[in-house]
């Protein structure tokens, strides 16, 4: 299955364009506010509980819960409703408030008295237009909050979560289930959101399906089940030989950063590319060639550091020339000799180049030759390179990761493969969640590791959305098996390409 994930943006769009096709916004909440509502019914059937407290905001997220309390004030719930922050501030929650059944109780301040009571907890504070942190007001309740022991249930997202980053305050609400409205958006699949969020349900609330299916929401972001994604991986045939397979020239390691290099043409190698050569110094060279002997190898000129040299130019193009994708950048260095080199390499590559790394880092500094470039590009960042290239701070990035990386991908036609514990891989309109992974990857190497695996799928003939992709879901798959009686904190990445294999017969079996 392939799920679809919303922006922010997308969200209010698509409530903006019901309204304008005659589903109105007040019906929206009418049917938000029921779906709430029989969510929690069900859940305290199930579980035998009785008293509920929801939780309402000022907006329309408060509204919401009114909706909800009023649908179950017919129940034989005991149902209380506290406003925490106020009277209603909008005409769509102050209408729903006026309406709410005598039956349901209602608490006009923050009370902690009634949290401590009761055994249901829904959350319909702040929605999904949360920034920032909790006021200094608002701190002892959502203390008491993360203290109680009472089933919890969020409504659209957990109060503290940031719906687009995925980034969460302190002493943000914990749910055990988010019933989410129309879609689930962007931020609730991105740590540490995501794990706030528990499970989650997608409550239908009757905007018109066509509404997805305008100009304006052509931008997808989607996540692929393990087994979607498995099923995209190119079949091999029994007769096939090396050459069917490609040849991926690897220009990586110095000798400060020599496993590196081992590390990403080992990766390329285990995922399936015909040939791999590594370009690197003399001293690397030796390091390696016994771990991996089926490499070929072309020593390169070093500085007195141990760094390529911008002279192996010639070289790298003539090696090159047969080659069917490029990798450059993993243990590369950040020199000026390495800066020419890169920038060299985007404007004469004709082939898919995987730039990671310092390679990444080289190029920042002259990102715009990008627009010079000859073939496809791929970028590999990790947060703080993403920052560098968009020439922001980390802490910037971190606040829409997604809209830094799309813009990147759109300014010069590349696609980006923005690491996290949830990647991102974005090439202009397109979007992949990938949450394939586990903390074992939480390491160095990790990193080279995707390198290498998405290059040896680029010089197989992946396009780059899938290159990216095969590379995310196979690291990840094989560091889950490699963490199989063992705790994530031993695993290296050594360990998980000696489970890659395993992870992709598991893979190719599905």
């Amino acid at each position: 299955m392939s799920e679809r994930w919303l922006t922010t943006d997308q969200m209010r769009f698509c409530e903006q364009e019901s309204h304008r096709r005659g589903v109105t916004l007040g019906q929206l909440m009418d049917n938000a506010g029921d779906a709430l509502g029989r969510e929690i019914l069900e859940q305290c059937m199930k579980r035998g509980l009785t008293r509920v407290l929801i939780l309402a905001g000022k907006g329309n997220n408060g509204g919401d819960g009114f909706v909800a309390a009023d649908h179950l004030a017919g129940s034989a719930l005991k149902v209380t409703v506290m406003l925490c922050c106020g009277e209603p501030a909008t005409e769509l929650s102050k209408a729903a408030l006026d309406a709410l059944d005598d039956r349901v109780e209602l608490i006009r301040d923050r009370q902690i008295a009634a949290v401590e009571r009761a055994e249901v907890i829904v959350d319909c504070i702040f929605g999904t237009g949360f920034s920032g942190e909790l006021r200094e007001d608002m701190r002892e309740l959502f203390s008491a909050l993360e203290k109680s022991n009472a089933f919890k249930i969020a409504c659209d997202i957990p109060s503290g979560a940031q719906a687009q980053s995925g980034q969460v305050c302190k002493l943000a609400f914990k749910a055990d289930m988010t019933v989410t409205m129309h879609a689930k958006k962007l931020g609730m699949g991105i740590d540490p959101a995501k794990t706030l969020c528990g499970e989650i349900r997608v409550a239908d609330i009757g905007i018109p399906k066509e509404v997805d299916d305008t100009s304006e929401m052509k931008c997808r972001i989607v996540q692929l089940s393990e087994r979607k994604a498995a099923g995209l991986l190119p079949e091999r045939a029994p007769w096939s030989h090396k050459g069917d397979w490609g040849k991926l020239v690897c220009i990586c390691g110095s000798e400060s950063y020599i496993g590196a290099a081992a590390i990403s043409a080992e990766a390329a190698m285990r995922c399936g590319a015909g040939l791999t050569e590594l370009c690197t110094p003399e001293k690397v060279i030796g390091a390696v060639a016994a771990r991996i002997p089926e490499c070929t190898f072309t020593p390169m000129i070093s500085d007195s550091q141990g760094f390529i040299m911008f002279e192996n130019l010639d070289k790298i193009l003539s090696r090159i020339e047969k080659a069917t994708a490029v990798l450059i950048g993993c243990g590369l260095g950040n020199t000026l000799h390495t800066q020419k080199l890169v920038a060299a390499l985007v404007e004469r590559c004709n082939v898919p180049l995987v730039i990671d790394a310092d390679g990444i880092n080289s190029l920042s500094v002259n990102i715009d030759v990008l627009k010079k470039k000859r073939s496809s590009v791929i970028l590999t960042p990790h947060p703080a390179e993403l920052a560098r290239l968009c020439k922001v701070s980390t802490a910037e990035v971190m606040k829409d990761r997604f809209a830094y990386a799309k813009a990147l991908s759109e300014r010069y036609g590349v696609t980006v493969v923005a690491k996290s514990a949830q990647t991102l891989i974005v090439r202009g309109e397109d979007c992949c969640l990938c949450d394939y992974g586990c903390n074992a990857l939480s390491k160095g190497g990790s990193g080279d590791m995707l390198a290498g695996m998405t290059a040896s799928f680029a010089a197989q003939g992946c396009d780059e959305l899938q290159a990216g992709l095969f590379g995310c879901l196979i690291m990840g798959k094989a560091a889950r098996l490699a963490c199989e009686g063992s705790s994530p904190r031993a695993v290296l990445a050594s360990d998980v390409l000696y489970s890659m294999g395993r992870a992709l017969g598991e893979l190719e079996t599905e």
